[in-house]
C-alpha cells in the first residue's frame, strides 16, 4: 500500500506540469476576460462623459451671450440702464400729472406754498384747514357748473339762481310736452344746463365732515377732486359744441363712481365676465358679501374737529386714514385693498372709476378716446351697452361675454328711485328705446369701469428693488 502511494505522488510530481499550465491558462483567461469587460465599460462612462463635456464646451463657444465675467459685466450695466429708464418713466408720468393736476390757485399763495413743501398726509395748520373747507364749499358748485348741469333757475329779484333740491328727474317729471311753452311763459323759472345729475357723488367729498376737516382728510379730498374734475373735464370735451341735451354726447350721468364706491363694483363686473353669471341679488356667484370698511373715529364735540396737537390725537388721524383708504384702491387683479394691506405698487395706486351714463350711440368711441386723454388717463377695462335690456352688449379688452348685472346694480333700472328710467323696458333688441323722446335719437345708456393710475413721487428705494430677482 505504501508503495502504491509513493507512486501516484512520483506520478503527480512528474505530470504536475502539464496539470498546472492548462489551469493557470484557463484562469489567465477568465481574468482577462473580466479585465476587459471592465475596462470597456469604464471607457464607454469615460467617453460619454467627455462627449458630454465636448457638447457643453460647444454651446458654450457658440453662445456670445454666455454668463463668463465679462457677460455678467455687461448684464449689470444694462440693469442700470434698464432702471435709469424706469426712474425717468416714472418721474415723468408723475411730473405730467403734477402739472396737470395742481392745487386750486383759489385757494391762495400762502396755503399753496405750505402744502408744497409736504408730503401725502403731513399735518396742516388749522388755519389752511378752515381755508380749505370754504375754498371746497365754493368750487364743488363751479365743477357742477363746468358741467353744465341741468336745473331749475328761479327769478329772485331780478337775479337767476339754482332752485334747491331740484333736480333733472323733477324737471323731466313737469312734463316734457308742454314744459318748455310753460317755462317760456314764465318769468320766474327758467330750465337751464344740458348734463342730468339727479345726485351729484362730487358732494360726497364732504359728507364726512365736521364742520372743520382733518389733515388727512384734506389730502384724500384734494385727490378725489382731482379725479372728479378730470372726468367732468372728459364729458365737458366731450360736449364741447352742444347747445342742449338732445345735440349732446353725454346726456345724463346717472352716478359717477370712484374709489371705495366704485372698487366692489368694478370688482363684481370683471368676476361677472370672468364666471360669466351671477348668484342671487346680482352677485357673482361665488362671491361674498361686501365687507364694511373700518369705523371713523368719533367726531369732536365743538364748533369744529380740531388738528393734531391742538386737541385730536395721532391715532384719530390714523383711524380716518384707514377708513378713507379701506377699498379705495385696487390690486393687479382688481381687488379691493384693504386698508393695512400693502401697496402692490410703488409707483402708483390704482383708483377704481364706474360711471354709468345716457349718451349719444355713435359717438361712444370718442367718450372712450376722452377717457385715454383725460388729465388723469383712464385705463378701461369694460364697457357695457344697454345694461340690463335683451340687446344687451358687453366688451372687456375686445372680449364679448353673455350679458349679466354687476353687483350693485339695478336690475336695468338706472334711475334709482324717483323719476328715474326703467332701461330695462325702454330699450328693445335693435338697441331703439323710449329714451329717443327725452334724450334724442341714438340715446343709449352704457357703463364704463376702469383705473386711474395715481403717481406718487419717485422713491429711490423702490427704484433700486427694480430688476432684482425675488427670494
Amino acid at each position: 500500500m505504501a508503495k502504491k502511494v509513493e507512486f501516484n505522488i512520483e506520478l503527480v510530481k512528474k505530470l504536475s506540469f502539464w496539470v498546472l499550465v492548462p489551469l493557470v491558462l484557463l484562469l489567465a483567461f477568465i481574468f482577462n476576460l473580466l479585465a476587459v469587460s471592465s475596462l470597456g465599460k469604464k471607457f464607454n462612462e469615460r467617453k460619454k462623459s467627455l462627449e458630454g463635456t465636448k457638447s457643453s464646451v460647444e454651446k458654450i463657444r457658440q453662445d456670445k451671450a454666455h454668463p463668463n465675467n465679462n457677460t455678467i459685466d455687461d448684464i449689470k450695466v444694462h440693469i442700470e440702464e434698464l432702471r435709469g429708464r424706469f426712474v425717468t418713466a416714472w418721474a415723468t408720468l408723475e411730473k405730467e400729472q403734477r402739472i396737470r393736476n395742481v392745487w386750486p390757485v383759489d385757494l391762495g399763495i400762502p396755503f399753496i406754498e405750505e402744502v408744497s413743501k409736504l408730503k401725502f398726509g403731513d399735518h396742516i395748520s388749522a388755519a389752511s384747514l378752515e381755508l380749505y373747507l370754504n375754498f371746497m364749499n365754493k368750487c364743488i358748485p363751479k365743477l357742477e357748473a363746468k358741467l353744465n348741469r341741468k336745473r331749475i333757475q328761479v327769478n329772485e329779484g331780478g337775479v337767476w339762481k339754482d332752485k334747491e333740491g331740484i333736480g333733472a328727474d323733477t324737471i323731466r317729471n313737469i312734463g316734457r310736452s308742454n314744459r318748455s311753452d310753460s317755462l317760456a311763459n314764465n318769468n320766474l323759472e327758467r330750465e337751464e344746463g344740458i348734463v342730468e345729475w339727479p345726485s351729484p357723488e362730487i358732494r360726497n367729498i364732504m359728507s364726512s365732515w365736521a364742520l372743520q376737516p382733518t389733515s388727512i382728510e384734506v389730502w384724500y379730498a384734494q385727490e378725489e377732486f382731482w379725479v372728479y374734475d378730470s372726468l367732468i373735464s372728459l364729458i365737458e370735451k366731450s360736449n364741447s359744441g352742444a347747445s342742449s341735451t338732445h345735440s349732446a354726447v353725454i346726456k345724463r350721468i346717472e352716478s359717477m363712481l370712484i374709489g371705495q364706491q366704485a372698487s366692489h363694483e368694478l370688482a363684481s363686473r370683471l368676476s361677472v365676465q370672468t364666471m360669466g353669471g351671477e348668484g342671487e341679488g346680482g352677485m357673482p356667484s361665488g362671491s361674498g358679501a361686501r365687507p364694511a370698511p373700518p369705523p371713523s373715529p368719533p367726531r369732536a364735540p365743538g364748533p369744529g374737529r380740531l388738528p393734531v396737537g391742538e386737541g385730536m390725537t395721532g391715532s384719530d388721524e390714523e383711524s380716518i386714514g384707514k377708513s378713507k383708504r379701506h377699498e379705495r384702491y385696487v390690486d393687479a387683479n382688481n381687488v379691493p385693498l384693504s386698508a393695512d394691506a400693502a401697496s402692490p405698487f410703488g409707483e402708483f395706486n390704482r383708483m377704481p372709476i364706474c360711471l354709468r351714463l345716457i349718451v349719444d350711440r355713435q359717438r361712444i368711441p370718442d367718450i372712450l378716446v376722452n377717457c385715454a386723454n383725460s388729465a388723469m388717463p383712464i385705463d378701461v377695462l369694460s364697457v357695457r351697452i344697454n345694461p340690463g335690456a335683451g340687446g344687451d352688449a358687453n366688451s372687456r379688452l375686445g372680449n364679448t361675454n353673455q350679458p349679466s348685472r354687476p353687483s350693485g346694480g339695478r336690475s336695468g333700472n338706472i334711475g334709482g328711485g324717483g323719476g328715474g328710467i326703467d332701461i330695462g323696458k325702454q330699450i328693445t333688441m335693435d338697441g331703439s328705446s323710449g329714451l329717443d323722446s327725452i334724450y334724442g335719437p341714438n340715446a343709449v345708456p352704457i357703463e364704463i369701469y376702469g383705473c386711474i393710475n395715481i403717481f406718487n413721487p419717485v422713491d429711490q428705494d423702490i427704484a433700486q428693488k427694480a430688476g432684482k430677482p425675488t427670494p
